[in-house]
């Protein structure tokens, strides 16, 4: 009897095991992200308003990537602008009003126009950065 029922509990959990999670499993237990590849190895998450329009992007690199990891500190430095001039171009930023800096140990720093702040976070490599619309609400 007490191998009957072993036997059973063992058979239930590798049925559950090899069955895993669907998407509508995880959709129940965790609030879904939406996540586009920018550039190869760098990817944006979008948040969005209650209109479907995006309030704010968070851009940061792809740490899993095909058959590997990448645990280096961020963005090349050198993509980061090219990324901010795609994900919101100059003419939509609206009127330039100022820069700030702040430094301890890893940088930050914002650019301020009128209808978005831009910020960037850095410690060598950039490791974030962050888009968010001022007339946008994000829910």
């Amino acid at each position: 009897m007490k191998k009957a029922l072993a036997a059973s509990t063992l058979m239930f959990l590798f049925t559950a095991a090899a069955n895993g999670q669907t998407a509508a499993d995880l959709a129940k237990k965790y609030q879904h992200h939406e996540v586009y590849e920018v550039t190869p190895g760098v990817q944006m998450t979008p948040k969005f308003d209650s209109s479907g329009a995006v309030c704010e992007m968070q851009v940061e690199q792809t740490h899993f990537v095909k058959d590997r990891v990448d645990v280096s500190h961020g963005i090349d430095e050198r993509q980061v602008y090219p990324i901010i001039d795609q994900l919101v171009p100059l003419s939509e930023r609206g009127t330039k009003l100022n820069t700030f800096d702040e430094c301890v140990s890893i940088c930050q720093t914002t650019h301020q126009y009128s209808n978005v702040p831009i910020t960037i976070v850095s410690g060598g490599d950039t490791r974030l950065v962050r888009i968010k619309w001022r007339n946008r609400g994000c829910e």
